[in-house]
């Protein structure tokens, strides 16, 4: 009778860890990002965040959106202060599992962008980083041929395959780089394992 008893209890431990196991990660398809269409709540864009405010001006549109009912936008008028700036989201929660694949998708619009630089391009990027000891590892997109002038939504897409299994936290940026002058637009921005 007590080999049986040890027998089940050993069993049960044995399905405890495994079915833990299994559950600390993601299963596909899970948005990793809170307020991806910047509507969550009433009044703020949280956990939305300027990286770090300075002369250019971030904002939020109640008027040009793709879903929900306002955007994140980016904007310089001047050329002396074309400093980068950038939106950020930090994802700590349960992670992907390792060697999956993350996506990231975020609508761009623009109004009267210039690049100064003939070179630097509206972007949309994330890292993952790791425990201590280990490289972060990032993936960014951008599109070559729109970020000039006035420019309708678009898709942009960023994916980072073989997921890392150390991985503790994510960062989301959407980044109007130095020198660029103009209004940019960001929306339904989604994070998914997949």
């Amino acid at each position: 009778m007590k080999t049986g008893r040890n027998f089940y209890l050993i069993l049960l431990l044995f399905l405890s860890i495994s079915c833990s196991s299994e559950e600390d990660y993601l299963p596909k398809g899970t948005q990793l990002l809170l307020n991806p269409n910047l509507s969550l709540f009433p009044d703020n864009v949280s956990p939305w965040s300027p990286l770090i405010p300075n002369t250019i001006q971030y904002g939020v549109s109640r008027d040009v959106f793709v879903t929900g009912n306002r955007s994140l936008f980016i904007e310089n008028k001047e050329r002396s202060t074309a400093q980068s700036a950038t939106w950020i989201q930090t994802y700590t929660g349960p992670m992907p599992a390792p060697g999956s694949t993350v996506e990231l998708m975020a609508f761009v619009k623009g109004e009267n962008v210039v690049d100064l630089t003939a070179g630097g391009r509206v972007f949309i990027s994330m890292k993952v980083f790791p425990h201590e000891g280990s490289n972060v590892r990032s993936v960014g997109a951008t599109n070559e041929e729109l970020f000039q002038g006035d420019f309708d939504w678009f898709l942009l897409k960023a994916t980072l395959e073989n997921f890392p299994k150390d991985a503790e936290k994510i960062q989301v940026s959407l980044t109007v780089p130095t020198l660029t002058l103009g209004k940019v637009y960001f929306d339904e921005i989604n994070l998914f394992a997949r």
